[in-house]
């Protein structure tokens, strides 16, 4: 019971997690409807995706002309402790502390899912994280991890570079209306199973995540004796390792 009242108190607002998240994608659904022009953006919200076997579900996706924007949104109070190189972020609240994927790499599997499906290049395709709720950023945050409805309508609006013609938006806005599961219990069932075998078989796999960032390992080899070792792929920005042996 007490870590379920810790999880309500950590949410922020005397609800469940899952409540509390959805509270803040009807905040951000609203405000971009409000902020954003309909003649020029097409706001989806809560996309689920087929990928391969399994699912991807996406809080909000902006498609415009100045390009595509897939947001995932957390809502949170309190302190926020946060690195993009990292695996993991700290949410503070009084005295209580609560680790969280970190959501730039948490919503870069939507990016992907939705460049793939799209068929568009990377820089056509932008990540963002909004927080909503009265958190504070203790730690310095790249541009597309923005704070409140404004802030990330800002962000959206600030590209202002037409990138698709209006037959090419025709095709997306097509091609996501055919492609997404038809929203519903049924389908929110069928990707919760999903991410719960994903969990699973993550949890039984071996550790080859960096101890340092989270990122991933490949195998090197030590340039003074030969032998391997898994190193960091984001070396020389993180320097973690782990032995073969």
């Amino acid at each position: 019971m007490l870590g379920f009242s810790l999880l309500r108190f950590l949410a922020g607002i005397g609800q469940s997690p899952e409540s509390a998240g959805k509270q803040g994608e009807s905040r951000v659904h609203s405000g971009l409807t409000r902020f954003l022009d309909r003649k020029f953006y097409r706001l989806f919200t809560n996309i689920t995706l087929p990928i391969g076997d399994t699912t991807t579900q996406i809080d909000h996706l902006v498609v415009s002309p100045y390009g595509i924007f897939v947001i995932e949104t957390k809502n949170m109070t309190g302190w926020v402790f946060g690195n993009p190189d990292h695996a993991r972020w700290t949410q503070v609240n009084y005295q209580f502390r609560l680790r969280f994927q970190n959501p730039l790499q948490q919503n870069e599997v939507h990016v992907r899912a939705v460049r793939n499906l799209l068929r568009l290049h990377p820089e056509d395709v932008h990540n963002v994280v909004v927080f909503v709720g009265d958190s504070t950023f203790k730690t310095p945050m790249p541009p597309e991890v923005v704070q409140g409805v404004n802030e990330l309508a800002n962000f959206i609006k600030a590209r202002s570079v037409p990138v698709f013609s209006q037959f090419e938006l025709d095709r997306i806005t097509k091609r996501i209306e055919e492609s997404r599961l038809k929203p519903g219990a049924r389908t929110e069932r069928t990707h919760i199973r999903n991410v719960e075998e994903a969990i699973s078989r993550k949890a039984s796999a071996p550790e080859q995540a960096c101890p340092r960032c989270g990122g991933v390992l490949v195998e090197k080899r030590n340039r003074q004796t030969g032998n391997p070792f898994l190193g960091c792929k984001r070396y020389p920005r993180c320097k973690g390792t782990r032995s073969l042996g």
